[in-house]
């Protein structure tokens, strides 16, 4: 079972194109005729995108990329602006270059990746190679699985290492936000349901999906728009998510007995 192929591309708002192919200019220059794509993807392009903190993600598709090509990206880079010298209001890019046969030989294990590209995608010049790109779904549910536990483990663990000190987990639920948010896209994807864009919205259809407790799953989406709680609150909120986050791994490993 592959994703669907067609999926459409997304627009892009104007200031950031024109910002983006002035800054990529220098990485273009130096792709020359290898060039077969160029796009504008991810948090850019959805309703949640921070203009002030967030990257605008940029990739670029080659035919190639040969030592003597990754040498000369290299130094176009080398002559790109510091982070550190940003100016309030522009923007902050992060490229990633991929050749051809890179893209079409890596979905199948990373579909996670390979499907936000997929749904969330600009073609800001070239050829929209992206749309044809086969995403098997085989492996989506391991991968989901896998990310899951990291992020479980990884939030426990992290807890651990501050020695509960306050404002912690607080802390540890808002940035659990941006990653909830896409494995809970590709949970429903799994499910073969549509997801909602809005962050709230989804994980009550998450949660309704796998059976799970919905303000739990909602725990870093409802603590990045609430003011700072009482540690007592934040605590309770923290384990609220954690708890939601054990029952959502065990309905996504009983579905591999489907």
């Amino acid at each position: 079972m592959n994703a669907p192929t067609t999926l459409p591309t997304r627009p892009v708002p104007d200031d950031i194109a024109v910002a983006a192919r002035a800054w990529a200019s220098g990485l273009l220059a130096a792709c020359g005729d290898d060039l077969v794509a160029l796009y504008v993807y991810g948090s850019a392009l959805g309703p949640d995108f921070d203009r002030a903190a967030s990257d605008v993600n940029l990739l670029f598709i080659v035919a190639a990329l040969p030592f003597e090509r990754l040498e000369a990206l290299a130094a176009a880079c080398a002559r790109l602006p510091r982070p550190d010298k940003r100016k309030p209001g522009d923007f902050q890019f992060a490229p990633l270059v991929l050749s051809r046969t890179t893209l079409t030989g890596s979905a199948d294990v990373f579909p996670i990746d390979f499907l936000d590209l997929k749904e969330r995608r600009a073609l800001l010049q070239g050829e929209d190679v992206l749309a044809g790109l086969e995403v098997p779904l085989v492996h989506l549910r391991h991968q989901c699985e896998y990310e899951l536990r990291s992020r479980f483990i990884g939030l426990r663990q992290a807890f651990l290492r501050a020695g509960g000190a306050p404002g912690t987990a607080h802390a540890l639920t808002v940035g659990a936000a941006g990653a909830s948010a896409t494995l809970f896209r590709h949970l429903l994807t799994l499910r073969g349901q549509p997801h909602p864009e809005d962050r709230g919205a989804l994980a009550r259809v998450v949660a309704e999906a796998f059976g799970i407790d919905a303000a739990g799953l909602d725990a870093p989406f409802a603590a990045m728009h609430a003011p700072a709680p009482d540690e007592a609150t934040a605590r309770t909120r923290f384990a609220a998510y954690l708890a939601a986050l054990e029952h959502l791994i065990r309905a996504v490993d009983a579905d591999s007995a489907r």
